[in-house]
Parts: structure tokens; C-alpha cells; sequence
């Protein structure tokens, strides 16, 4: 048998190895086979907004321990990363100017400083965020972390997947560890992942 042969059934048998293995990869951690949940989470100034796999957006996520939760996270800035996200998910994100009436409700008037004058400066000098799953009430980086942080950069062109595993109970603040202006401070939702 010549070697050209032998090379072309042995690409044949590994394109088949390759093809059967394929069906198998499907449930092993970190692979979409096993998730429970999917969520999509934009941080914008200065707040996160969370939907779910319906479009439908939600205050609190709820999890089973030991449920395996996929986070799709972006920045609400940049564009590349939100055309690529599902029509459902897009079509529920509010504009920037219902996001900065949500800020006026939650976060105090500036002592010195108007409001919308100080969410346009963070909208310029300060573009990028973050997003970390920290247990609520603890120091950021702490132990018990859901997620490290992940860099949301207005200039991305994809948004970060990640996929959790939710194995300690109790509740989770999403946060922003990028300073992003005056209301980072503010760029949280406290307990907006619950795992029982």
C-alpha cells in the first residue's frame, strides 16, 4: 500500500473518530449541553440590566444548587457586541435615556454637579465596565466568587460567555470592579442572582 493510502484512510478513520466523538463532548462541564439557564446581562451607566433566554427582563434570577447557569454579558455601548446578540434580547434593551431615568431614580443627586452633565462625562471618559458575581455583603474578590471579573470594553465586538456552576446557596450581587464616574459606586443589583 502506498503512503498517499495509507495517509487518505487514516484521515478518513479520524474524520470519523472526530464526528463520533462529537455527540458525546455534548454534556461535559462546559459545553452547552448541560445548561440550565441562560441569562444576558448589559452594564451600562452605572447599572446592569438582565434578561433572560425569553427577552424578558428580570429583577432577580432564581437557580437550583447545582444548576448550571450560562452568562451572556456586554456593554449597552458597544454596538458590534449588541447586533450580535438575539433579536429578542435587543429588542428589550431600553435606550439611553430610560437607562438614565433609572439611574435618577436609584442613585442620590450629585452634591456638586448636575446629573445628566455627569453621566455624559462617564459616558466619554470612562466607556468600559466590568462584571464580577460576588456573594452579597462581601468584599469584592472575596471567597465564594460566582464569577471573576470579566472586562466589558465599549469597543468589543462579542459579548463574554461564561458558564457557572451554582454550587453554593445564598444570594449574589452583580457589580462593576471598572470606575466608570460618579455613580460606579452605584453599579450593582444587589442579590440579583439567588441560588436555594
Amino acid at each position: 500500500m502506498s503512503p498517499t493510502v495509507q495517509r487518505r484512510e487514516f484521515l478518513t478513520a479520524l474524520g470519523a473518530g472526530i464526528a463520533g466523538l462529537a455527540g458525546c463532548v455534548g454534556n461535559l462541564p462546559g459545553s452547552s449541553g448541560g445548561v440550565d439557564r441562560t441569562i444576558y446581562v448589559g452594564a451600562y451607566h452605572w447599572g446592569f440590566i438582565i434578561v433572560d433566554e425569553s427577552g424578558e427582563e428580570q429583577d432577580r434570577i432564581r437557580l437550583q444548587r447545582n444548576d448550571v447557569l450560562r452568562v451572556v454579558s456586554f456593554n449597552t455601548l458597544a454596538s458590534q457586541a449588541v447586533q450580535s446578540l438575539p433579536a429578542s434580547i435587543r429588542d428589550v434593551l431600553p435606550d439611553h435615556e430610560a437607562l438614565e431615568e433609572r439611574n435618577a431614580e436609584r442613585i442620590p443627586v450629585p452634591a456638586d454637579g448636575d446629573f445628566h452633565e455627569l453621566l455624559e462625562e462617564a459616558n466619554e471618559q470612562y466607556p468600559d465596565h466590568s462584571l464580577a458575581i460576588t456573594p452579597s455583603g462581601q468584599v469584592h474578590m472575596g471567597g465564594g466568587m460566582m464569577m471573576h471579573p470579566v472586562a466589558l470594553p465599549q469597543n468589543a465586538t462579542r459579548p463574554i460567555i461564561r458558564q457557572l456552576g451554582a454550587t453554593q446557596r445564598g444570594d449574589y450581587t452583580l457589580s462593576c470592579l471598572t470606575y466608570c464616574g460618579y455613580g460606579h459606586p452605584y453599579m450593582e443589583i444587589d442579590g440579583g442572582i439567588v441560588v436555594t
